[in-house]
């Protein structure tokens, strides 16, 4: 398996497309990947537990998973220009929130 970890700077949590609060917490995401590149396991530490999770689609620099545990889907957006995370968003189906960290190049990759 191949990881990848970044640390988000802050995050957004959304509810019906609306920012309803900022954390400017730092986070610390990891993407453990299999030797396809086609499964994950992403973590965030500290406040989600690892889930599995599945390619969908791509579409461009963006990448759509969707999650074994069916309350969460994924999405990882690429800067074009050296595919790095741009933005990563956990999706939770059952209460309709999104947590988006969103990322700069001053972002560190570990």
């Amino acid at each position: 398996m191949s990881l990848v970890t970044h640390v988000f700077q802050s995050h957004q949590r959304l509810q019906n497309g609306r920012v309803v609060s900022t954390d400017a917490v730092p986070r610390r995401a990891n993407f453990d990947y299999d030797l396809t590149g086609g499964n994950v396991v992403i973590s965030i530490i500290p406040t989600l537990s690892p889930k599995r999770a599945h390619l969908v689609h791509q579409d461009g620099f963006n990448l759509y998973y969707r999650g074994d545990d069916p309350d969460y889907r994924f999405e990882i957006e690429c800067w074009p220009d050296n595919g790095t995370i741009k933005r990563f968003s956990v999706f939770r189906n059952d209460t309709g929130v999104e947590y988006r960290y969103i990322s700069d190049h001053q972002d560190r990759m570990w």
